[in-house]
C-alpha cells in the first residue's frame, strides 16, 4: 500500500482535492502523474467548448481563460503563489538569507505581481491558440511536464533550507524513482509516432531541469515556493511552444 500512500500523498500536495491524512513517504516520484489530472480537466473543458461551438476566435479565448482559472483553482493557487514569491525573492539584492526572508513574507511585490501577470497573459494566449487547433496532446503535456521539473528539483537539487517542503520530500536518485517519474512522460508519447511532439517533450524536460537553477544559485538551494514556480514556468513554456508549433494533436 506505500505507493497508493504516496500517490494520494502527491495529489494532496499539489491539489486541493481531498485524499485523506496517510502521509507518504515518497509522494515527490509521483508529481508528474498528478499533471494528468490537470490535463484531463483542461481537455474536459475544451472538450465542452467544441461541443457547445465555443472553441475559434473568442470563444477559444474564454475557454482558454476558463481552464487556466479550473488548473489554478485545483492547484489551491499554490504554484501562482510560489511564482510570486521566487520571482520577489531573486529580485531582491542582498544574500540568500535575505532572499529567503523575502520569500516568507506573504505580501507580493512588483517583481511577483509582473511575474504572475505575464505569466497567465501567455498561458492563456497560448491555449487559446491550442484549442483553436484542437490539440489536445497539449494540455496534457505542459501540466505534466511542469510537475516533472519540481520531482526532479527535489531529486536533484539541494535544499535552501534543512526545513520546509523541500527538504521534507526531498528523493534520492534511485530507479524506482526515476522510473515512476518517466512513466508519466512516456504516456505522453504513446500516440502514432510524431517527430514534434517528441521535440516538444524532449525540450520540455530540458526546461523543467533546468528552469529551478536561478532560483537554486540565488537561494543557495531549492525551496517550495520554488518547485511553484519551476511547475508554472515550465508549464508556460511547454504551451508555448505548442502554440507556435500547432497541429499538435
Amino acid at each position: 500500500m506505500r505507493p497508493v500512500a504516496d500517490m494520494l500523498t502527491a495529489v494532496r500536495l499539489l491539489t486541493v482535492v481531498p485524499v485523506g491524512r496517510r502521509e507518504g513517504e515518497h509522494p515527490a516520484r509521483y508529481f508528474p502523474l498528478v499533471g494528468w489530472l490537470f490535463g484531463a480537466l483542461a481537455a474536459g473543458i475544451a472538450s465542452g467548448a467544441v461541443a457547445l461551438d465555443s472553441a475559434d476566435g473568442l470563444g477559444a479565448l474564454l475557454t482558454a481563460g476558463v481552464i487556466v482559472t479550473a488548473w489554478a483553482l485545483l492547484s489551491g493557487f499554490l504554484h501562482l503563489d510560489g511564482l510570486a514569491d521566487s520571482a520577489d525573492s531573486i529580485g531582491v539584492p542582498g544574500d540568500a538569507g535575505r532572499r529567503l526572508e523575502v520569500m516568507r513574507d506573504s505580501s507580493i511585490g512588483a517583481f511577483g505581481v509582473v511575474a504572475i501577470a505575464l505569466t497567465l497573459v501567455l498561458q492563456v494566449a497560448a491555449i487559446a491558440m491550442i484549442v483553436e487547433s484542437r490539440s489536445w496532446w497539449a494540455l496534457a503535456a505542459a501540466p505534466v511536464l511542469g510537475r516533472f521539473g519540481a520531482a526532479a528539483a527535489l531529486l536533484w537539487r539541494q535544499p535552501a533550507s534543512p526545513h520546509g517542503l523541500a527538504a521534507r520530500y526531498a528523493e534520492k536518485p534511485v530507479a524506482v524513482t526515476v522510473l515512476a517519474m518517466l512513466v508519466p512522460l512516456a504516456a505522453l508519447l504513446v500516440v502514432p509516432p510524431d517527430a514534434g511532439r517528441t521535440a516538444v517533450v524532449a525540450a520540455g524536460v530540458v526546461f523543467a531541469l533546468l528552469a529551478p537553477g536561478p532560483f537554486a544559485r540565488r537561494l543557495g538551494g531549492i525551496t517550495g515556493d520554488a518547485l511553484g514556480a519551476t511547475i508554472v514556468l515550465t508549464e508556460t513554456a511547454v504551451l508555448v511552444a505548442c502554440a507556435i508549433a500547432g497541429g499538435l494533436t
